[in-house]
């Protein structure tokens, strides 16, 4: 609903909305503006940005995000509860409203080493903890279908609290079950049919517009006036250079309405709905009782903010961002969590024992703008006893070398997609247990591109010809950076320049790359274990025969 009126705030919070005047010490004429209540990101993994709370919070208040419910599962396969920790406290350094959910599945899986664990004990602790509230995506999919004991106790735990789910292409009966656990949204959904199914069925779903997973053009469509109230537009995961390049929520809400979503249903969908769904009566309306989180925009369709208000104070206006922010932590051991040898180029030789000059093998194949992949068959040559890639019909080798435990254990396997033709890069961001990932043409560039981010804490590389072509050190257990926005981006587009270089023509290789180590996503991927198949959710013999 769009009118005219009067806004008064005291301490705050909104505390008169009238078509009077009404007496106050100081007055802002926002004349033929429109005043929209903050925006919330209802669903956001915020080491996904390669920026701690604080920082990501310079990066999105001028864009009008005044709330965020961030699920840290990604700190938490590192550094367990510590990790969380650091988290909230850094979060209140900076206006942002966070929120954080409990990450319900650390490690993800049994199929991969993360370093540290999240079981019971853990999740009724940090139910105490101040801004939980409630449980993250419960990614293990199969182990609710089950009934596994352990998955049902940890959604017992929460069993008041609002539980997020995360439910790729669920339907019928499996579905039926997952929801019955408890589980009340998704934010998983790739088609019209998977969404309207899980709406129809009760589930709140979030429409997902990130930095790898685009969905809203595809499902944008089933939104109607009459159903508009269960919907969510969110995140999930955004690179850094894509919040400062094309925005944060605001950038969500323009392509909805370009897509043709009602610019009132589009923004309930970013405020009153998120806010309904986790209980937060106190965001989501400009009305009295409500905190003072404002956006003041010229336009309901380019949603550019004018200025930005958080309980009644103006923190951003005009774009900037006008708290400071400083760099420097305090928490040392959350930056040292490389644990691992060097390693060696033997190390990565995938050996065949057979009589054969050639092996059919799976591989991983990459969607691009897509977290899901395909299971591919290729015929690749075996030399001296070893696998060989096959750079000509772009089949490269990819490894993930387990960085929490130092066990030395290295998973081995084949991607096609990233049209490498020299070189590697690599990254210590490897959802969700986040082990060291790299894929590329040389062995040797592949060690050096592991050691290097073993050197350095963590973070993301490219490499060739034995040289350090371009690096972004994340020394935040190895996801993220205490820098500012635009500095990690400048050596970000440093190194992006540098991979195109080495043939890789993905929009986001780094991005997908992050996600291939992900076994909770369909179909084939590969964790430090070996290959697996997602959908049996067991491992698989990376050569078929």
């Amino acid at each position: 609903m769009i009118y005219e009126s009067y806004i008064g705030i005291k301490d705050g919070i909104v505390n008169y909305v009238g078509k009077n005047p009404i007496p106050s010490r100081e007055q802002i004429d926002l004349k033929s503006r429109y005043i929209l209540p903050g925006y919330i990101d209802a669903h956001i993994h915020i080491e996904s940005s390669m920026m701690i709370p604080s920082q990501y919070a310079r990066a999105v208040v001028p864009r009008g995000t005044t709330c965020v419910i961030a699920d840290p599962h990604e700190i938490a396969n590192v550094k367990g509860i510590e990790g969380i920790k650091f988290m909230i406290e850094d979060s209140k350094r900076v206006p942002l409203k966070f929120y954080f959910m409990i990450p319900s599945c650390v490690p993800a899986t049994h199929l991969e080493t993360s370093g540290a664990t999240i079981g019971v004990d853990e999740i009724k602790k940090l139910r105490r903890f101040d801004k939980i509230i409630g449980l993250g995506e419960v990614m293990n999919f199969p182990g609710v279908i089950s009934r596994n004991k352990d998955v049902m106790n940890k959604i017992y735990a929460c069993k008041d609290m609002p539980i997020d789910g995360h439910a790729p292409g669920l339907k019928g009966l499996d579905l039926c079950n997952y929801i019955s656990a408890g589980i009340l949204s998704d934010h998983e959904s790739a088609e019209k049919e998977e969404a309207f199914e899980k709406l129809s069925l009760g589930m709140w779903v979030m429409i997902r517009e990130g930095s790898a997973s685009k969905n809203l053009s595809d499902l944008i469509g089933i939104v109607t006036k009459e159903n508009s109230r269960r919907f969510m537009l969110v995140i999930d995961d955004k690179h850094v250079e894509d919040l400062l390049v094309d925005g944060d929520i605001d950038h969500v809400l323009r392509k909805a309405i370009s897509n043709g979503l009602d610019p009132i249903d589009a923004i309930r969908m970013v405020t009153l709905n998120p806010a309904e769904y986790y209980g937060l009566r106190h965001l989501g309306g400009v009305s009295p009782g409500k905190f003072a989180d404002l956006v003041v925009v010229d336009s309901l369709k380019d949603f550019d903010a004018d200025l930005v208000m958080i309980d009644g104070k103006i923190v951003a206006k005009n774009g900037k961002y006008l708290q400071k922010v400083k760099e420097k932590l305090s928490n040392k051991s959350i930056m040292k969590t490389i644990n691992l040898r060097e390693i060696y180029p033997e190390d990565l030789t995938k050996k065949y024992f057979g009589e054969k000059g050639s092996v059919t093998v799976r591989v991983i194949g990459v969607v691009e703008h897509q977290i899901h992949t395909k299971e591919l068959r290729h015929n690749l040559g075996v030399k001296d006893g070893k696998l060989v890639s096959d750079t000509e019909h772009d089949i490269l080798k990819i490894c993930v070398v387990e960085r929490h435990k130092n066990s030395g254990r290295i998973g081995k396997g084949f991607v096609k997609g990233f049209g490498l033709k020299k070189g590697a890069i690599a990254s210590s961001i490897a959802h969700d247990s986040h082990n060291i990932i790299v894929v590329g043409v040389d062995d040797n560039d592949m060690c050096l591109a592991v050691n290097r981010l073993r050197e350095i804490g963590g973070g993301i590389i490219a490499v060739n010809d034995n040289r350090i072509l371009g690096e972004v050190p994340l020394p935040v257990a190895g996801l993220m950076s205490n820098w500012k926005a635009e500095n990690i981006v400048v050596n970000l587009k440093k190194l992006y320049e540098e991979v195109s270089k080495l043939g890789c023509s993905l929009d986001a290789p780094l991005m997908t790359l992050s996600f291939l180590a992900l076994p909770v996503i369909p179909e084939l991927k590969i964790t430090d274990y070996g290959l697996v198949d997602v959908k049996k959710f067991d491992f698989v013999d990376l050569i078929v025969s």
